[in-house]
């Protein structure tokens, strides 16, 4: 009997020493969490900054079609400018993310590269893009200055841009609407607008 109630003791103390080092892990946890710098998408200083209303143009779809860019849309809806490249393998992810995004955040998605038209349209039928809702043209790459792929720019509904930079994740994506929520352009002026934590 004595033995069995030492053996029962040496257990809950051992039950409470480990909900005592689970607790301290969690704690410890949880202060890194807060030091840790929310991931989003890198804005670069090249081209038309957030705020800047981008003057209406347009191009031609990989359908035949006029697509505007920039300028006041009709409906007021926002945009997403995402340019994108069959060659590119982080393109191809950031894609069937970008679609479900998009269709969850009602924003409408124009996907833009300067591919070849071969390339272009294997994206196209590989992930059931709108052949009205992509263009491939290098011009409109180099009006924006993008120089790097996948790379997305949020515009409201007068074609201001909101927020811009590298995608890479769904969490990136999100970064640009936060940015428009928070008034931050990009999570590096989140960053330093943050107090610091001692």
């Amino acid at each position: 009997m004595t033995v069995l109630l030492l053996s029962q003791s040496i257990s809950w103390m051992l039950v409470v020493a480990i909900a005592l080092v689970v607790a301290m892990l969690f704690r410890s946890v949880r202060r890194l969490y807060t030091r840790v710098a929310p991931v989003g998408a890198l804005m670069t200083s090249a081209g038309p900054q957030p705020g800047v209303r981008l003057p209406g143009r347009t191009a031609l779809a990989m359908n035949g079609q006029q697509v505007s860019l920039g300028g006041e849309r009709p409906d007021g809806r926002p945009h997403l400018l995402l340019f994108v490249s069959g060659g590119c393998p982080i393109s191809r992810k950031i894609l069937p993310i970008a679609q479900d995004f998009t269709q969850r955040e009602s924003i409408d998605l124009l996907c833009l590269g300067d591919d070849t038209d071969a390339m272009q349209w294997d994206l196209i039928r590989r992930f059931g893009l709108d052949p009205a809702c992509f263009v491939n043209d290098a011009q409109i790459g180099q009006w924006l200055e993008i120089d790097k792929l996948p790379f997305a720019m949020l515009l409201d509904g007068a074609g201001t841009i909101v927020a811009k930079g590298l995608v890479n994740n769904r969490e990136h994506l999100e970064s640009l609407v936060v940015a428009g929520e928070t008034g931050h352009v990009s999570v590096q002026s989140y960053l330093d607008a943050r107090p610091r934590v001692a």
